[in-house]
C-alpha cells in the first residue's frame, strides 16, 4: 500500500466527482484518491481499505451525508470527515455537525480544496505516535467549529469581503461583541477614544485576528470552571493575548512580513486552546495532572505526557488543523513549548513569546518558570536577541515597560 494519504471523495452526482477529478488532478502523484456515488459505496470502500480522510456531500438520496459521517465517526474514529456541501437547512447542519471536523462551501476553487485537505493532514501528522491517537480517539466529539467562524472564513474568501456584513454575522453573538469590545477598550491596544462600533473594532481587529478570537472565546465559553476553581480562565486568557502581543512585535522588530506578524498574533492567540479541550475532555487525569504539578513542579507539559500520552500543545494543534487553520499557525501551536531552531518562523517567536511572557508573569505558583532549550542555538547568540528583542517590547508597549531595566535578569532566568 502506498504511504501517501488516501481520501474518499463521496458524492451522488457523476458530475461533481468527475469536476473533483480534475480540480485534484495535480495531487494524483501526491495522495491516493478514490471517488464513489453512494453512502452505501463509501462504507464498503471504508471497510475494505485504509482511508485517512472522507470528504463528503450531505445532501444525497438513500445514505446522506450526514448518516455517513456519523457511520464513520463510529466505526473509524481515526478519520478525518470532511462535509463539501452547497447550502444546507438547519436540520440537516444539526444532525452532521457532531461528525464533521469542517464544512467547505461547494463550488469551491482547487487551491482551497487542496489548502484544506493539506491542513487536516497535517494536523494528522502532528499525532503519529499511536498512544496520542488513542487518547484523542477517546474523544467522543471534540468541539465543533462555530457557525460565526464559517460565516465570516466565506465572506473573506470572497475577491472583496465587506466589514458590514462580518459585523453583522458577529452581531448576532452578544457575547463575542462584549469580548471584542472589552478587548479592543483594553490596554493592550492604547486607545485615547473608547470604541463602541463592532464595525470600527473588527476593522482595528484585523479579519485574522478576528478569526482566531472567535475560535478562543467558543473554546474558552465551553470550558466549566467549577472543575479546577484553582485554574482561573482569566489569567490563562489574558496569558493568551499577552503571548500574542509579544509573538507579533518580535516578528515585527525582526522586520518579518506582515503576513507572518499575523499568524504570529493568531497562533499566540490560540497556542493554550488544547489546555481548555484537555480538561473539558478528561476532567479526571487533568485533575490528577493538576495535583502532581502542584506536589512537585512542572512543567505542565512533561507532567501532561506523563499523564495522558499528548500535551495541550498537540491537542489544540490537532483541533485547529481540522479545522482549517493555516498550516503556519497549526506548527507553530505544536511546537510552541519546545522549539529547536533560532530562526524567523512563527514558530520560532510563538515560542519566545511564550518563554518571555512566562518569565515575565506569575501564571501559577506552582508551575515552573519555563526557560529556552540548549537545542535551539548557542547561548551568546540567544542572549544577543533576547536583549534586542527586550529593548524593543520595552520601548514600543506600556504592557512590557520596565522589562529592558531589568533584562539582565530575565535573560539569565530564560538561559539555560
Amino acid at each position: 500500500m502506498s504511504d501517501n494519504p488516501h481520501i474518499l471523495f463521496v458524492d451522488d452526482e457523476a458530475n461533481v466527482l468527475a469536476a473533483l477529478k480534475r480540480m485534484l488532478r495535480c495531487k494524483r502523484d501526491e495522495w491516493e484518491m478514490s471517488f464513489v456515488g453512494s453512502g452505501e459505496l463509501a462504507m464498503e470502500q471504508l471497510r475494505r481499505s485504509h482511508f485517512d480522510v472522507v470528504v463528503s456531500d450531505i445532501r444525497m438520496p438513500g445514505m446522506d451525508g450526514a448518516e455517513l459521517l456519523s457511520k464513520v465517526r463510529d466505526e473509524f474514529p481515526g478519520i478525518i470527515r470532511i462535509a463539501l456541501s452547497g447550502q444546507v437547512d438547519i436540520n440537516e447542519v444539526l444532525r452532521s455537525i457532531r461528525a464533521v471536523h469542517q464544512y467547505i462551501s461547494k463550488p469551491c476553487e482547487s487551491a482551497f480544496l487542496i489548502e484544506k485537505i493539506e491542513g487536516t493532514l497535517l494536523s494528522k501528522n502532528v499525532l503519529v505516535d499511536q498512544n496520542l491517537l488513542n487518547v484523542i480517539t477517546e474523544i467522543e466529539a471534540l468541539p465543533v467549529i462555530p457557525q460565526v467562524f464559517k460565516d465570516i472564513e466565506d465572506e473573506m474568501r470572497k475577491p472583496e469581503p465587506s466589514i458590514e456584513v462580518i459585523a453583522e454575522f458577529v452581531s448576532k453573538d452578544v457575547g463575542l461583541v462584549a469580548k471584542i469590545l472589552k478587548l479592543i477598550n483594553s490596554p493592550y491596544f492604547g486607545l485615547t477614544a473608547h470604541v463602541d462600533s463592532v464595525q470600527k473594532a473588527i476593522t482595528m481587529l484585523g479579519l485574522n485576528t478576528l478569526k482566531s478570537l472567535v475560535i478562543s472565546t467558543y473554546l474558552f465559553m465551553l470550558y466549566d470552571e467549577k472543575l479546577f476553581p484553582d485554574f482561573s480562565l482569566a489569567k490563562l486568557w489574558e496569558h493568551s493575548f499577552r503571548v500574542s502581543h509579544i509573538a507579533q512585535m518580535l516578528a515585527e522588530c525582526d522586520g518579518a512580513s506582515r503576513d507572518v506578524a499575523s499568524q504570529c498574533r493568531i497562533a499566540g492567540m490560540l497556542h493554550d486552546i488544547g489546555k481548555l479541550i484537555l480538561v473539558f475532555s478528561f476532567p479526571d487525569k487533568y485533575a490528577e495532572i493538576f495535583e502532581r504539578v502542584q506536589t512537585n513542579g512542572g512543567p505542565l507539559y512533561a507532567v501532561e505526557m506523563d499523564v495522558l500520552g499528548t500535551t495541550h500543545a498537540e491537542t489544540g494543534a490537532y483541533l485547529l488543523g481540522l479545522w482549517g487553520i493555516s498550516n503556519s499557525v497549526v506548527h507553530a501551536i505544536s511546537h510552541h513549548n519546545e522549539y529547536t531552531e533560532l530562526n524567523d518562523s512563527v514558530a520560532m517567536y510563538l515560542y519566545v513569546a511564550n518563554i518571555i511572557d512566562h518569565q515575565t508573569f506569575v501564571l501559577n505558583e506552582n508551575y515552573n518558570r519555563i526557560s529556552f532549550t540548549p537545542k535551539i542555538g548557542s547561548r551568546e547568540l540567544v542572549k544577543e536577541r533576547l536583549t534586542t528583542w527586550l529593548q524593543y517590547l520595552d520601548e514600543h508597549w506600556d504592557g512590557m515597560a520596565g522589562c529592558d531595566n531589568r533584562s539582565e535578569e530575565l535573560i539569565a532566568a530564560m538561559l539555560w
